[in-house]
């Protein structure tokens, strides 16, 4: 039992701890918001130097950072390389990565002579000042898609094909005096193979399919991007060395399986007209809010 002389200097004891207590809570909070003050302040300089650096103007390249300037040196590079004249004909992108990189141009582009050859194009103020383009796919398309478009159909499962000659854009000059084999090996290139399957079907016999497909493939002697879509969905994806070797036994149905069981449960991307029915809907909610 405490005496009752000694009550009077406890409680002012614990009175002074706990004040003692809330100043202590009290000042750590405060340090708390001015450290967090200090870190949103710098934070923003942060930001804003980053933003000066990358709006900044880069010295000494060889165009300017506007998309006028940036087009008619694209051109200009386009007309050299080939020795005829392009024009632009789809979308057009500047991206400007400061002071220290300099700004980089592309755009889908054409012969002005035959506009439908289109060809993705691109410079840039550093790397690369000379420009780099797909256009050789032009010079090779027809050699090299209807050998492959002719393997597609002699499979019976194989209801519709997209065959199309891809390649990465390139600073190489190819103007389609080299051989459709040499070009193959040598450019990048590849044909994008899109199979369209029967709808409605199991994960087995998709699977099935395609690697009856894979097993034969190597006849066309080219890199291959295989695709096989069905239900408006994509199904199965893979890149094909077949110029490096490919075996087909190195993907085994299991695997095969499983890539297509995967992609099943993506959902399918909606259609031109259930974007268009959304859109609609949205529009007329927004005039009924108004």
């Amino acid at each position: 039992m405490i005496p009752a002389r000694r009550l009077p200097a406890l409680l002012l004891a614990l009175a002074l701890a706990l004040l003692s207590a809330c100043d202590k809570a009290e000042v750590e909070e405060k340090a708390k918001e001015a450290l967090n003050g200090a870190l949103e302040k710098a934070g923003e300089k942060i930001i804003s130097a980053l933003d000066q650096l990358e709006n900044a103007e880069y010295q000494g390249g060889p165009f300017e950072n506007n998309e006028e300037s940036a087009r008619a040196y694209l051109l200009g590079q386009l007309e050299e390389k080939y020795g005829e004249k392009f024009i632009v004909v789809g979308r057009e992108n500047l991206k400007n990565y400061g002071a220290l990189a300099g700004a980089t141009y592309s755009c889908q582009a054409a012969p002005a002579e035959e506009p439908d050859k289109v060809f993705t194009a691109l410079v840039s103020q550093t790397r690369y000042q000379k420009v780099r383009d797909g256009y050789a796919v032009w010079f090779y398309k027809e050699e090299a898609e209807a050998p492959a478009v002719d393997f597609c159909q002699e499979f019976d499962y194989v209801l519709d094909q997209r065959v199309s000659l891809e390649m990465p854009e390139t600073s190489v000059t190819w103007t389609g005096e080299d051989s459709l084999k040499f070009f193959l090996r040598n450019s990048g290139a590849y044909l994008k193979l899109v199979l369209r399957l029967e709808d409605g079907k199991e994960v087995d016999f998709y699977a099935g399919q395609i690697q009856d497909f894979l097993g034969r493939v190597g006849e066309l002697e080219c890199d291959v991007l295989l695709q096989a879509k069905t239900d408006k969905k994509y199904i199965y994806h893979r890149e094909l060395s077949i110029l490096d070797g490919f075996d087909p036994s190195t993907i085994p149905l299991e695997d095969i399986r499983e890539d297509v069981e995967i992609m099943m449960k993506v959902p399918a991307p909606k259609t031109e007209e259930e974007l268009a029915e959304e859109r609609a809907k949205k529009e007329a909610a927004e005039k009924e809010a108004e």
